[in-house]
């Protein structure tokens, strides 16, 4: 690989979509834009495609990569797959259609490496016109605030946190993780990357990402882990469950904090879903590598604390990567527990296919490696319309409007990108 000097990956990445000779069809840009102690080192920039799969099914991602070996796609896997991944069906509709996977070789990837400050162009040729000092856009958008919507009202969420408990109560399940969708339309075209740099401002993640797709832009700011290879078929997930507001007020800041922290509830629905990928990872890993690494830890972003837990395996010889990923989709802190259970009852309450919230994006090889986060806080537009997704684990002991006001936090940095009074939001 070629090194080279060093461009900040927003700023390049702008300047190669101002370029008039770039295909942009298909376009992957996985921002790490908050480092931290396990994560944010890299962020990758992927154009010009090559090939690309999508389809509906994961077996047409096994076939198709099976022979790239080494080869590097860039993507999303849609919460949809679960439905051949399990043997489930759903016939509830999708407010956009877009097929439940989505990845692309393509010929030109760079990495950046923001410990180092140095990038490497890890396919192609390294473009010498990136240098261009290229202007940074005007604000080119505006939302239409009466446009705001979302599929449950205030009154029918908290009525289905209510029947989720009660569903606990009958030992029906432990945990589901309900979501709930809210769509809206911008007054004019939206330039979809300016909007990116906005949400990177207020909510900066180890796992941005922008991808652009033939008219559809998908733009995330994830700070949750899914999936990890590494060369050595090492694996690692770091689940996110248990969430706390954040306050300008340090005093009530750190009180938030602390309260999550001892928060028994937060834990339990922590625990259950540390146990959910203890065994997810036991289905393609040799038997006693998988192991809880850390369990319960408190990290704080722009607008919300978070409990998040780390377990790690080793992949079995004869196994795949893709194969372990298949053994642990969707995301199981997005489903809940038992996780099939969990999953059809989410769909009978949400009644409106989650598309590819829930499921994963990154970069993926059929054998030296991955990293996929979970897709949450993210904003996926089509032409003047967007929509976007929150959720949370109800467990025995959730209290509904609690449960709502946390979903308007976790939806903080969208709604603040999007220019919305987040105080004014009701539903």
């Amino acid at each position: 690989m070629q090194s080279l000097p060093w461009i900040d990956p927003l700023q390049f990445t702008m300047n190669v979509m101002a370029n008039e000779s770039v295909n942009l069809s298909h376009l992957v840009f996985l921002y790490s834009g908050r480092r931290t102690g396990y994560s944010g080192r890299y962020s990758y920039l992927a154009y010009n495609p090559a090939e690309t799969i999508e389809g509906e099914y994961f077996s047409t991602l096994k076939e198709k990569i099976a022979g790239s070996k080494g080869a590097m796609w860039f993507g999303y896997l849609g919460y949809g797959l679960k439905d051949s991944l399990e043997q489930l069906s759903s016939d509830i509709p999708n407010w956009y259609h877009l097929p439940n996977l989505s990845m692309t070789r393509f010929h030109n990837v760079i990495r950046f490496d923001h410990d180092n400050h140095t990038l490497e162009m890890m396919a192609g040729i390294y473009p010498p016109w990136v240098f261009k000092d290229y202007p940074a856009p005007a604000k080119k958008y505006q939302v239409e605030d009466s446009s705001l919507a979302s599929n449950m009202s205030k009154s029918s969420y908290l009525g289905k946190v209510a029947d989720i408990i009660e569903q606990i109560h009958r030992g029906d399940l432990y945990q589901a993780n309900l979501t709930r969708k809210f769509t809206g339309q911008f007054t004019r075209t939206v330039d979809s990357f300016d909007l990116f740099r906005r949400l990177c401002e207020v909510s900066p993640a180890s796992y941005s990402a922008f991808i652009r797709l033939n008219g559809t832009d998908i733009l995330s700011s994830s700070p949750e882990l899914f999936l990890a290879i590494d060369e050595h078929s090492g694996i690692r997930t770091r689940p996110i469950k248990g969430t706390s507001p954040r306050f300008s007020d340090p005093k009530s800041d750190f009180e938030s904090l602390k309260k999550l922290e001892n928060s028994a509830k937060d834990r339990a629905e922590n625990l259950m879903i540390v146990d959910l990928m203890r065994n997810d990872l036991s289905r393609s890993c040799i038997a006693g590598s998988v192991k809880t690494e850390a369990l319960f830890e408190i990290t704080t972003h722009a607008n919300v604390h978070h409990m998040s837990s780390t377990i790690t395996g080793r992949i079995r010889p004869n196994y795949s990567n893709l194969d372990a990923i298949a053994g642990c989709f969707p995301p199981g802190s997005m489903t809940g527990a038992p996780k099939i259970k969990a999953m059809n009852v989410c769909s009978e309450l949400e009644q409106l296919e989650r598309g590819i919230y829930s499921g994963a994006i990154g970069w993926l090889t059929a054998t030296k490696g991955c990293e996929l986060s979970v897709v949450i806080r993210t904003l996926i537009i089509q032409k003047n319309q967007f929509e976007f997704q929150v959720g949370g684990g109800i467990t025995a002991d959730s209290i509904p409007e609690q449960e709502r006001l946390e979903t308007i936090d976790k939806a903080k940095g969208i709604l603040m990108a999007l220019g919305l009074d987040v105080q004014a939001i009701d539903f």
